[in-house]
């Protein structure tokens, strides 16, 4: 790697590619554009100490076409595209060390991915999103179960005593006077005999 590396400083890509795909892959994306980045898949072999990086960017810039097609203030876009990438990529990028940034933002990534799903699909996706949110920030945890919660609670997720559930789930977490602790109330309003407890 040491090699590869020198290489690379020298200016002897070719040459560093053959000895170290991943580091040249990294320098490679150094002078890439988004597009160009998501489209490339990470090469690189388990434990190597490029891996996490390269995942990495490869998430941020997935992440970043993502959210450029978002409406104003709106938390997730209108479609799909470039979103599987970057749940697959923050989870990888994130796996050797824990990281609650990249914890959050794969969170955030499959929820927006869950909205876009059919209900019970959605519901399935937001429950892949339960360890990321639990590895999150302490601040972000809130405002993403709160939306996880949502995303379990729609019509269609499940039965309306799991929907009741997760609506009072959220409620409960839900930062006060926020959009979602509305929206929760709403939904809870709109489910039958849902009470005060699960």
């Amino acid at each position: 790697m040491r090699a590869a590396l020198f290489l690379l400083l020298a200016g002897c890509t070719p040459v560093a590619a053959l000895l170290d795909p991943p580091l040249a892959q990294l320098a490679r994306w150094e002078t890439a554009t988004p597009a160009e980045i998501a489209a490339e898949p990470v090469v690189c072999p388990p434990g190597h100490a490029a891996c996490a990086r390269l995942h990495t960017r490869r998430a941020e810039a997935c992440m970043g076409l993502a959210m450029a097609s978002r409406a104003p203030g709106a938390a997730c876009p209108a479609t799909r595209e470039h979103l599987p990438c970057a749940v697959q990529s923050f989870a990888a990028a994130r796996a050797p060390v824990p990281n609650p940034v990249l914890a959050a933002n794969e969170a955030q990534a499959r929820l927006c991915l869950a909205e876009l799903m059919a209900p019970a699909a959605g519901a399935a996706e937001a429950v892949q999103a339960a360890t990321a949110i639990a590895e999150s920030s302490p601040q972000r945890v809130p405002l993403l179960a709160a939306r996880a919660a949502l995303i379990a609670a729609r019509p269609g997720a499940g039965h309306d005593s799991q929907r009741c559930a997760a609506t009072l789930t959220g409620l409960r977490i839900a930062p006060p006077g926020s959009r979602e602790a509305a929206d929760l109330a709403r939904r809870r309003a709109s489910i039958p005999d849902c009470g005060e407890t699960p």
